[in-house]
């Protein structure tokens, strides 16, 4: 089955907050993301933009004290270079490598330097962590090409990535196609639609679905893979 995890602010919560933490545990969510920074005194902190000095950012060790206490990952959105180390000692500290997840800034030369970072947490790299300035040629009018989704497969296969991260609009049927053909499974990001959460599930190369509306896209996937067994008897 597909898993869910619970965008940070799902369901109304207050983004990057121990509130939308305490709520995401409670919900069916398989997984839960926070956005992650370091504080000017570098203490590892959740949130989306920089940190400010007098900003009161909650501490990612009191993230992780909660989600020890579940069964649930949690995906760490990393926000700037260089907190991959960082962030891994503190969930080890945690006992959390087991359910750690990276994506965002994740550096793909480090990875490669590095390869006991695949160990520790499962990584979800970012398509534009690959080839930079794709969203924006794309926002500019540039059409994804087999030649770029192919380049995108053959970089992770390079790097050693099983999964790639990637905005919901680009889970089209020839991306999906050549990522399953490649062996790379794929991360969708942000799914508020149960219909279109259904759509990108049903592609067997699906790992994850990122949602602000975590129950209910974890209804409609399950609603839609009920659906498509009664379909195969």
């Amino acid at each position: 089955m597909v898993h869910i995890t619970a965008h940070s602010g799902c369901d109304d919560t207050p983004d990057n907050s121990l509130a939308f933490v305490r709520h995401a545990l409670q919900t069916s969510a398989d997984a839960l993301e926070v956005d992650v920074r370091k504080t000017e005194d570098g203490i590892l902190a959740i949130s989306h933009d920089a940190i400010v000095a007098g900003q009161d950012a909650p501490a990612l060790s009191d993230v992780f004290a909660l989600v020890a206490q579940s069964n649930r990952w949690v995906n760490c959105d990393l926000k700037e270079p260089d907190l991959e180390n960082a962030v891994i000692d503190l969930a080890r500290a945690h006992g959390l490598l087991q359910r750690l997840i990276f994506s965002g800034t994740v550096s793909p030369a480090l990875v490669q330097q590095q390869p006991s970072l695949r160990k520790d947490a499962r990584i979800y790299i970012n398509i534009e962590e690959l080839i930079p300035g794709l969203y924006q040629r794309l926002e500019h009018g540039d059409v994804l090409t087999t030649q770029v989704m192919e380049q995108a497969a053959a970089l992770c296969k390079r790097y050693g990535f099983e999964v790639i991260n990637v905005y919901e609009a680009l889970c089209v049927p020839a991306f999906m196609q050549v990522m399953d053909k490649a062996g790379i499974r794929v991360s969708a990001w942000t799914v508020n639609d149960p219909a279109r959460a259904a759509e990108i599930a049903a592609y067997s190369v699906t790992e994850n679905i990122t949602s602000r509306t975590p129950e209910r896209i974890r209804q409609a996937v399950e609603d839609a893979h009920k659906e498509s067994c009664c379909c195969e008897k």
